[in-house]
């Protein structure tokens, strides 16, 4: 139905440019009413949508005649994602650590490219992308009904299908039913205790209790019955645990920590020298994700009572947020210390580093999967030779701070973060900090992380290891 209605609505948007050119007041008035009236239709057939998609949802699990696992084989994975691949770290090295171990990777998403773009990741992992339409299920409640990527996965039969996030473990679930494959969950983030856009308040805040149960119940059917479950880091492994059980087997940790063997796309100038930074001020870069939930902004107003320190910001849709971010550095008379950068493919964010004194983790405390997350971009960090400023969370204080490589502040405290920025604006401190970074990577050792990834899969019963027919 909303498909329909967007056709039907881009042919009459294309009968109004030809009359009123988009250039001109009657045009962009009537592109303006016409996209509202598209935006009110489609809210409206979402719900109906929604439902339309859940029984074909409901009726494909309950066609479901193999146990998951049962009639694996092969060395066969298909992964699943709704991601933009690019800027994915995580989904990237899961891929090339499986394939470097001898399996055959397809990896399935709604591209959001041309074929003629679609990424080179090595030998043995191919990509068969979607219509982008095909993602419009992961922002529409609940947010896990994706038909049309159930359809694309059903073709094959493979030893497992990898379930990257909750939006796409139901149809990990239902295709490891129908085909009798292997079923294994990656949990990037802990989707029921996330967060949602509300309009009313113009902001993020905590689930509604209907997104977060319909969340939790997905969690729960993941924990009874996909052949393995993956997380990020120890906080959320342990309170999945403790919340759904371990009837099939414990939640193994793999944190997101980059092997930097893998060389970056092109080389990086110094950003210091870029950036016309002075010799006594001190280069604090920020790469990730922006916008409201990363809690940047308190970050901003810090450069105010933090005279010697520079902010550099580099993420995706930067300029979505330039306008607010400057804002806020003018009112704390740091405008000339704030500095926003393109972002960078995830093969060279360390790389990208090339120049900065110290980079910076913060996000606000809205739900646990905020608080207890253990990020790539901290491991890049230390990759690049960097002590780190990081919000006072429990896995990035164990880390960095407890490790002595970076200094913790209060997320929402302006004080709190100038202080540890001109803690950080010492450079004996972070002459101290940089010594112990080795001993930290070295303690981490990203070959033997990965290397889990490879014992989960090789650990999956197969038809010629259990001798079933």
């Amino acid at each position: 139905m909303v498909e329909i209605l967007g056709s039907s609505f881009s042919q009459l948007r294309q009968r109004i440019s030809v009359r009123f050119p988009a250039d001109t007041h009657a045009g962009r008035v009537l592109r303006g009413a016409l996209g509202s009236v598209l935006n009110i239709a489609q809210a409206i057939a979402a719900p109906f949508v929604s439902a339309r998609d859940a029984v074909s949802m409901a009726r494909a699990w309950q066609s479901g005649r193999s146990a998951i696992g049962s009639r694996a084989e092969g060395t066969a994975i298909v992964m699943l994602v709704v991601s933009t691949l690019g800027i994915d770290p995580r989904v990237r090295q899961a891929a090339q650590t499986l394939a470097l171990a001898g399996y055959e990777i397809t990896i399935i998403w709604p591209d959001n490219a041309s074929a003629a773009a679609l990424p080179d990741w090595g030998p043995g992992i191919i990509f068969e992308p979607l219509p982008p339409k095909f993602a419009r299920f992961a922002s529409r409640y609940p947010g896990f009904l994706g038909v049309h990527m159930l359809a694309a996965a059903l073709k094959h039969r493979p030893l497992a299908f990898h379930a990257h996030d909750l939006n796409t473990m139901l149809i990990a679930l239902v295709a490891g039913r129908n085909t009798g494959a292997h079923v294994v969950c990656d949990h990037h983030e802990w989707f029921a205790e996330s967060v949602r856009w509300s309009r009313v308040r113009n902001d993020y805040a905590p689930l509604l209790a209907h997104a977060r149960a319909a969340n939790r119940g997905l969690e729960q059917l993941a924990f009874d019955h996909a052949s393995s479950q993956i997380t990020v880091c120890q906080s959320i492994a342990d309170e999945m645990a403790a919340s759904y059980g371990r009837k099939r087997g414990p939640v193994h940790v793999i944190r997101n920590i980059p092997i930097g063997s893998r060389g970056p796309l092109r080389s990086y100038p110094d950003l210091r020298i870029v950036l016309d930074i002075q010799p006594h001020q001190t280069l604090i870069l920020y790469q990730g994700g922006v916008g409201r939930t990363r809690g940047l902004e308190p970050v901003i107003e810090a450069l105010g009572l933090a005279p010697t320190s520079v902010l550099a910001i580099r993420g995706p849709a930067i300029e979505r947020f330039a306008d607010c971010y400057r804002d806020i550095a003018a009112r704390a008379g740091a405008a000339d210390r704030l500095h926003l950068l393109p972002p960078v493919s995830s093969a060279d964010v360390v790389a990208a580093c090339n120049g900065a004194d110290a980079g910076l983790y913060t996000v606000t405390a809205l739900c646990k999967s905020f608080t207890h997350a253990l990020p790539n971009k901290v491991f890049e960090y230390l990759g690049a030779g960097l002590p780190v400023l990081t919000a006072n969370y429990p896995e990035v204080q164990r880390l960095l701070v407890d490790s002595g490589v970076g200094l913790g502040f209060d997320a929402a405290d302006p004080q709190s973060i100038a202080q540890a920025m001109n803690a950080m604006a010492v450079p004996a401190a972070r002459d101290v900090m940089r010594a112990k970074i080795p001993g930290v990577l070295t303690s981490i050792d990203p070959v033997a992380e990965w290397g889990k990834l490879v014992s989960v899969y090789a650990s999956l019963p197969t038809v010629s290891k259990t001798g079933a027919a």
